[in-house]
């Protein structure tokens, strides 16, 4: 059975896929997932001003690599009236916690 977390912001529910995680295990530890979920955490997400989710990365401990980002944002930012607050970020978090 899937392990279930609680968003602190929505006072919801919802499975373990849903929250993005860090590396950094003595802030969050056990397995490192948000205390917030991805949809609630990534509201108010700018893909194209940086200043919007520098503080997700950081708190995932994971680097900004400017060439990065914008390779995801030439591939899937086309269409900007489809693109939510997770769209490039949960693709780039992937990618860069790749080993």
């Amino acid at each position: 059975m899937a392990e279930t977390y609680y968003c602190e912001k929505c006072n919801r529910t919802m499975n373990g896929t849903e929250f993005y995680s860090s590396n950094n295990l003595e802030k969050y530890p056990n397995d490192g997932k948000f205390p917030v979920c991805k949809k609630c955490m990534t509201m108010h997400v700018d893909n194209w001003n940086p200043d919007t989710y520098l503080w997700i990365l950081q708190e995932a401990d994971v680097p900004y690599v400017p060439d990065e980002w914008n390779k995801l944002m030439e591939k899937y930012g086309r269409d900007p009236q489809s693109m939510t607050g997770m769209t490039i970020l949960g693709r780039y978090l992937s990618k860069m916690k790749l080993k």
